[in-house]
């Protein structure tokens, strides 16, 4: 699954030269946690940066919270540029959702912009990976949650697949990875659609396969 599905298309950005206070004061009324900063130009804009709330907060007097109301457009004259991040790290559209949390974690960023033909189209957070991450294993869409314990490279899916062609069983979503702290045992987590089929635990434990927990 790639991150366009996921993504704030046509993000809300700011120019360079805003100031620092004027940044906090849009944060607090967006409640937006990031601004990519771009400069106009003819061609729509170039993208220079991207400024969190953190970085507005290092712009500001120790004594004077950033996102109080005390704050004015002109506490922090400074121009957001001053504290803004100028390495950045981008995606492009296509990229797999799966790696831009990866590429999120290890640069310990909260957000990528993402651009396509170096130009700005879209910006993902941590808050739109956490959406993804409930929509793919569709933990909104109630049904029955089963977790599966199994030896190292002997996957359930193909009995589980089949058990739920036989038993007209809908599968909503379904996982699996290797958990090698367990005596290098794979976990395989799959959701029903409904209640547990029954005669489900007794048909996995027959074909070798633990089924460690049963939840909603």
């Amino acid at each position: 699954m790639f991150i366009e599905k996921w993504m704030t298309p046509d993000p809300q950005t700011i120019p360079p030269d805003m100031t620092i206070s004027t940044v906090a004061l849009e944060m607090s009324r967006r409640k937006f946690r990031h601004f990519p900063v771009v400069e106009p130009t003819r061609s729509g804009g170039r993208l220079l940066g991207i400024v969190a709330k953190y970085d507005i907060a290092r712009g500001f007097p120790n004594d004077l919270n950033p996102f109080s109301i005390e704050v004015t457009e002109d506490s922090v004259p400074k121009p957001v540029s001053s504290v803004m991040t100028k390495k950045l790290i981008t995606a492009t559209p296509d990229c797999p959702i799966e790696e831009a949390a990866r590429l999120l974690r290890s640069n310990r960023i909260g957000a990528l912009p993402v651009l396509r033909d170096n130009q700005l189209i879209g910006i993902i957070t941590e808050s739109d990976l956490f959406e993804a991450f409930i929509s793919m294993t569709a933990a909104k869409s109630g049904g029955t949650r089963i977790f599966i314990e199994s030896d190292f490279n002997d996957s359930p899916i193909p009995a589980v697949l089949e058990f739920c062609r036989k038993n007209r069983v809908d599968i909503l979503s379904m996982m699996a990875f290797h958990e090698n702290r367990l005596r290098r045992r794979d976990m395989s987590i799959f959701r029903f659609d409904g209640r547990l089929p029954s005669g489900f635990i007794a048909e996995m434990a027959a074909l070798g396969y633990r089924v460690v927990s049963v939840g909603t």
